[in-house]
């Protein structure tokens, strides 16, 4: 049995830039570098799904937290999520070191340290004044994404807690080596 027995979730557009909103995607298919780094610590990936895809499709606008923080979205998260709290359950159980979770910050859902929200990002873009003044009023704010949030809470309900790393989407040559120092130490923890 050649099993390393280490697993890490990782949000789905680390996998797969070709989810992210156009223009967003920092690299052409996968996160490389940090992808690399885990196959060389034998690291096994469980690639979460991403609920804007399947909710909102790959020509969606940008959105934010405030547009997604409501009962239908947040349902959808729940669904996609029960199987994956399910696999927790099982590969903790079974004695396999779970590293932690792997998000996006900046991304509405998968966001672990901040997430984009705005309270006037809504309505049409027909007038450009207004849309500006939108644009404007887009801030970064430090609270999980939806998603996350939601697997959050539902791990926290099983007692099954996993620590949530963060690639910075706004910044993501400088947010790797910072990213792969964090998952180093938990990799190699005793």
């Amino acid at each position: 049995m050649n099993r390393g027995k280490k697993i890490v979730f990782l949000s789905h557009c680390i996998l797969n830039a070709n989810a992210k909103v156009e223009g967003l995607a920092a690299y052409p298919g996968a996160a490389g570098e940090l992808i690399t780094y885990l196959m060389d610590q034998g690291v096994g990936m469980l690639q979460l799904p991403c609920p804007e895809v399947d909710v909102l499709g790959v020509q969606r606008w940008g959105h934010v937290k405030n547009q997604l923080s409501h009962p239908f979205f947040i349902e959808c998260c729940e669904k996609m999520l029960a199987p994956v709290v399910r696999q927790v359950e099982m590969y903790r159980n079974g004695g396999y070191q779970l590293i932690g979770v792997v998000g996006i910050d900046g991304s509405p859902c998968c966001g672990v340290k901040k997430t984009c929200a705005s309270e006037k990002w809504a309505g049409d873009f027909l007038d450009p004044e207004l849309t500006w003044k939108k644009v404007a009023d887009l801030a970064w704010v430090k609270k999980p994404g939806i998603f996350m949030e939601t697997f959050q809470k539902m791990l926290a309900g099983k007692h099954a807690d996993l620590d949530f790393f963060s690639l910075d989407e706004s910044d993501p040559t400088a947010s790797v080596p910072r990213l792969i120092a964090a998952l180093s130490q938990r990799i190699h923890r005793p």
